[in-house]
């Protein structure tokens, strides 16, 4: 019994070690949208496709049929030269009063985050007509849920973000791109014709109310069971003293399957000099 309290408080003392959380607005966001208005320091951002598609598949700049949203982040304070393990990751935007949209609406047409092609751009210098303007990509990081939906005040609408695709993104902006992370906004959602109102429309780094799109990510360096910052003979230690250990949120359960077994010490193993 006293060996099991000890592990226990082992356990939570490394879990709360090991894990990071990286949480901000962007440094910059911009409305990308052929009329749009102020698109750089607008306090909203707009989204909306055309039914079936959520980005052009021309390839062409968007115009009455399509709006996206683009926001940046500075992941500051995270080293680089380092592979991350995420365990969580998720952007919370604000929509305003009232939707525009039914919750089904919502349902069926979701808000995407996806990846963007670079973040080359500024919102202080931004040029809808420039040539090289960043365009959301392919990949669809995660998508809107509706549980807060209302229509007498604004609500938030969480986006969690797939761990399997946004983990290599969030290395590859860390340790390819000096820290800088871009996210596009888009959606399938069809406004109803011109002047229509169905699409979604959220705060923006520039709300004065700081009601910006907030990304949140809880991380930590791959292999790295204690929370030094490097995977090394203590780490594989730390798996082998709690080896069969069952249950939730274990830091040695490094695969987040709920024990502690050879696959974590393979992870382990595998990370091994990681951030060291």
């Amino acid at each position: 019994m006293r060996r099991r309290a000890l592990l226990l408080g082992l356990s939570l003392c490394l879990s709360a070690w090991a894990q990071q959380v990286y949480q901000a607005q962007p440094t910059d966001d911009v409305w990308f949208y052929d009329n749009a208005f102020n698109p750089g320091f607008t306090a909203i951002l707009r989204v909306w496709g055309n039914g079936e598609n959520a980005v052009d598949p021309t390839g062409a700049y968007p115009a009455q049929n399509f709006s996206y949203s683009l926001a940046k982040w500075r992941l500051q304070g995270i080293p680089a030269g380092r592979r991350y393990q995420v365990l969580q990751a998720q952007i919370t935007v604000v929509q305003t009063q009232p939707p525009g949209y039914t919750r089904a609406e919502g349902e069926q047409f979701p808000l995407e985050a996806r990846d963007l092609s670079h973040t080359d751009f500024s919102e202080a210098t931004w040029d809808y007509n420039a040539p090289n303007n960043p365009y959301p990509g392919t990949t669809i990081l995660g998508e809107s849920l509706m549980t807060n939906y209302r229509t007498d005040a604004p609500f938030a609408i969480a986006i969690p973000l797939s761990v399997e695709a946004f983990e290599p993104y969030f290395n590859a902006a860390i340790n390819q791109n000096s820290g800088e992370l871009g996210i596009g906004f888009v959606s399938r959602m069809d406004p109803a014709g011109p002047g229509g109102t169905r699409f979604y429309r959220f705060y923006s780094r520039n709300d004065s109310g700081g009601r910006g799109p907030v990304l949140q990510v809880v991380y930590r360096v791959a292999g790295d069971v204690n929370g030094d910052g490097c995977t090394d003979d203590a780490d594989l230690l730390a798996v082998l003293f709690v080896f069969g250990q069952t249950g939730a949120n274990l830091p040695a359960d490094l695969n987040s399957d709920g024990i502690v077994d050879d696959a974590d010490l393979l992870e382990a193993l595998f990370n091994f000099g990681n951030g060291c």
